[in-house]
């Protein structure tokens, strides 16, 4: 059964949600993992891939869509991944129906009325489910 991680920052600005996804991003893929960041839409996948070449502190190899993402560690997508392994970020609101096919979902929520929404929403589906949740308050 996949596990599922909710980091719930204090921060209210999708700018903080998103910088934290790179911050565990950079932290998995030290670590070894394989990881697809779940985004809305192509400029939110382009945004996440210019942080992720910006980031100060290590080079993370990674790839946009499908044929990118297959070669790299760590994808970027707003689709259904080919690479369905390993962790995945869902910064894309609602809950993927393919989640369940990566060993660990990451939720990474801030205090913002949208992302507060989605993230609740999802909570509710996978506790209605029976997916064990670890929650992990950073405010």
């Amino acid at each position: 059964m996949t596990k599922v991680s909710y980091y719930i920052l204090g921060d209210n600005t999708i700018d903080a949600r998103t910088r934290f996804a790179v911050k565990f991003v950079r932290q998995s893929f030290r670590r070894g993992l394989d990881v697809h960041c779940h985004v809305s839409s192509e400029s939110e996948a382009q945004a996440l891939d210019q942080l992720l070449w910006d980031d100060d502190e290590s080079f993370i190899p990674h790839g946009i869509d499908q044929a990118d993402s297959r070669r790299s560690p760590v994808g970027i997508g707003w689709q259904d991944p080919a690479n369905r392994q390993g962790v995945l970020v869902n910064l894309g609101g609602p809950m993927p129906p393919w989640f369940s096919h990566f060993d660990h979902l990451v939720e990474i929520v801030v205090q913002e009325p949208n992302v507060l929404e989605t993230t609740r929403a999802n909570w509710k589906r996978l506790k209605f489910d029976g997916y064990p949740i670890t929650q992990h308050d950073l405010r």
